[in-house]
């Protein structure tokens, strides 16, 4: 596996949403439409039901005619402030400080009408509040913020039903995976409880005799898919992994199923168990994370070596949706569904096949010059490195060199040098993804 190809497909990705600022489609935002909310029609549960399904079955350009703004998801940026155990690319705390609802929790920025329940703009949910919250403990924020408490209060105190954490805190639907993420997040701020153990047995519990969990309790969540099946054991991992103890027999369980039915017979993951069809970019990415996280390292490379040639356009810097029946691409551009994922899963990747430490290409450069532009070339084996060496440098140092690549590109364009152009745009790339890690915004001057 070429890993710098990895790490310049991420790099190009996540540059295009930092570029976008983080907004965009999503699968559920149908009902944000400016044409449907004037209608009239979003006062009837039907028609929200339809309009929905119809916005996202419908062709990419539809979204335009019907005027959905592109939204900034917080789970987008928890995703890159490395919850659910993954990388933190970006410093989002601020961010994400900024969006937490008077409740204590966080919500997806958009209508949402399921068959179960319906959700206003904004509304805290299970799901968004736990990756919200590991991803603020993820940037090192002590269990004791105010933000945390909060948050933690949230969970405890408006989701926690007899037995369960609740989706939302208006329904009481019992989903599987939004419980145990529930149920996780508390235990990460207040420790071992009562409340976690009892919604982390009943999970155990409602595993079927095949190793699988469906996705809900209710008649139309009896379908087993990928990516969830991927979260629950995940989350379980974790949770053993922090001293829970009477664990090892449902993750070995769900694991060997996992393999056997939520992969097919190339060994390529499945949006649903046992079923091949459409392949959702979603559960590609977990799939990748999952398999690094249980040990299956070539696994991992193999899928997303795959990805990489199959789900990425480098036309337009981002993954597809996903692959249609028959092998064509679902040209579709998700900012959290799809982007931010496969973002989070590739980092993954990346992170599980570093170099040897000990090998002369992993030390740090001695030579490396922050007053010459920095250019990448494709494949670049000394990207380590180089990436090491910029995370030391001074800001205002890393400042002086970002100014020195631009300066440098827009030469190379004017003289028409590509060559030259595409490895200093790599360069440009690359520090303004670092300098997004590292809270520096750059083309801006400080009290400038």
């Amino acid at each position: 596996m070429d890993r710098d190809h990895l790490i310049n497909i991420r790099d190009r990705v996540l540059a295009r949403m930092v570029a976008d600022g983080f907004a965009g489609a999503d699968p559920f935002d149908g009902l944000e439409s400016a044409v449907f909310r004037a209608s009239g029609l979003g006062r009837f549960r039907l028609a929200r039901l339809a309009w929905l399904q119809t916005i996202k079955r419908g062709p990419e350009g539809l979204r335009k005619v019907v005027r959905i703004p592109n939204m900034v998801n917080p789970k987008t940026l928890a995703l890159l402030g490395g919850a659910a155990q993954g990388v933190v690319l970006c410093d989002v705390r601020g961010r994400l400080l900024e969006m937490q609802n008077p409740d204590g929790g966080w919500g997806y920025p958009f209508e949402w009408q399921a068959r179960a329940f319906y959700a206003k703009r904004h509304q805290s949910n299970a799901i968004v509040t736990s990756f919200v919250v590991d991803a603020l403990l993820q940037s090192g924020m002590q269990k004791d913020h105010p933000a945390l408490v909060h948050a933690a209060g949230f969970v405890e105190d408006k989701l926690w039903r007899e037995g369960y954490f609740a989706y939302f805190d208006h329904v009481v639907v019992e989903i599987h995976n939004a419980s145990l993420w529930a149920a996780f997040a508390l235990h990460r701020v207040i420790g071992l409880n009562d409340k976690t153990a009892l919604a982390v047995e009943r999970v155990i519990n409602a595993q079927q005799s095949d190793g699988s969990w469906a996705y809900g309790t209710r008649s139309h969540h009896q379908f087993v898919d990928g990516f969830h099946t991927g979260y629950v054991l995940d989350l379980l991992d974790s949770l053993r992994a922090s001293g829970m103890d009477g664990l090892d027999k449902a993750i070995e369980c769900g694991w060997q199923f996992y393999r056997a039915a939520c992969f097919d017979k190339k060994d390529l993951p499945r949006s649903f168990a046992g079923r091949d069809g459409y392949l959702d970019a979603h559960a590609v990415a977990q799939a990748m994370a999952s398999l690094c996280r249980f040990g299956d390292r070539d696994g991992a490379i193999r899928v997303s070596e795959w990805a990489a040639e199959n789900l990425f356009d480098p036309s337009r810097d981002l993954f597809f949706a996903g692959i249609k029946k028959g092998g064509r691409p679902d040209r579709r551009n998700y900012m959290r569904w799809t982007q931010a994922w496969m973002v989070w899963a590739l980092s993954i990747v990346i992170e599980n096949t570093k170099p040897n430490p000990s090998s002369p290409q992993d030390q740090t450069m001695s030579n490396f010059d922050p007053t010459t532009p920095l250019s990448f070339t494709h494949p670049d084996p000394n990207r380590a490195e180089k990436e090491a060496a910029l995370r030391a440098l001074p800001e205002p140092v890393f400042r002086g060199l970002y100014d020195i690549t631009r300066a440098a590109a827009s030469r190379a364009k004017a003289e028409g040098a590509m060559e030259t152009l595409y490895g200093l745009t790599r360069g440009m790339k690359t520090l303004q993804r670092i300098g997004a890690e590292q809270g520096v915004i750059l083309g801006i001057r400080r009290g400038g």
